[in-house]
């Protein structure tokens, strides 16, 4: 699985971290902000798999495919899908969590699908330990805050989140998050007031922050610290 988690990181790079917002708002416009978008993919993904991509990936039929062939693959389904979506957005529904949502998993089943799956030993499966905490790290900071925009935008109508807010939930994210690397158990109780600070930040108005964004945060920032734990030491 090593090759699949640096592909994920890869994509989470590229879909989050470095689609700046005039990439995105270029790809929907036209061919060449998508292409720029896809470029990112296929150039991330390149970096991180570079010294596998002379390998079999897998084969089809009597075909063995590499490494540079499936990230080809991908780019041309990454292209597809997306563009895909927008045509959707423009002719049957506005974008949602629940298109994000499964935008975001036909993404990831085609990385499954075009990486080399080999399981030989126990904890395996998370891949190496720097790409999936990599994963989790991004997965805290802006895919979290990207699925909170679309959630509080179904539910409220309310816009993008400014420049405070979005950094304030980051921080208070990946605080809780950072929590679950200390060892031993003397953590517990820090981790809890910090959760606890959180939301007399809410309830005292200091920011204006919806009971839906903090307990987002908090289960994201938990889960992830949970996941993050297992893939360090083993077990929480």
């Amino acid at each position: 699985m090593v090759i699949f988690w640096r592909l994920v990181l890869a994509h989470l790079l590229s879909d989050f971290t470095l689609q700046f917002d005039f990439v995105n708002r270029l790809k929907r416009r036209n061919f060449w902000g998508m292409l720029i978008h896809c470029l990112t993919h296929l150039v991330m993904s390149a970096w991180l798999t570079w010294r596998y991509l002379g390998d079999t990936w897998f084969s089809a039929g009597l075909f063995a495919v590499t490494g540079w062939e499936a990230l080809l693959m991908m780019f041309v389904l990454h292209f597809a899908v997306d563009e895909f979506r927008i045509y959707m957005m423009n002719s049957w529904y506005r974008d949602n969590t629940v298109s994000f949502l499964m935008d975001q998993f036909v993404h990831l089943y085609v990385l499954f699908l075009i990486s080399p799956v080999a399981i030989s030993g126990p904890g395996l499966l998370m891949g190496e330990k720097w790409a999936a905490i990599a994963s989790m790290f991004v997965v805290v900071t802006h895919f979290t805050t990207v699925l909170i925009y679309f959630l509080e935008k179904d539910l409220f109508g309310k816009p993008f989140p400014g420049f405070d807010e979005k950094y304030f939930l980051i921080f208070e994210r990946v605080v809780i998050w950072a929590f679950f690397f200390a060892s031993g158990d003397w953590w517990l109780p820090f981790a809890a007031a910090w959760v606890l600070q959180l939301f007399y930040v809410r309830r005292k108005r200091i920011m204006d922050l919806s009971g839906l964004n903090v307990w987002v945060s908090v289960i994201v920032g938990v889960g992830a610290g949970i996941w993050t734990r297992v893939i360090c030491y083993g077990g929480l």
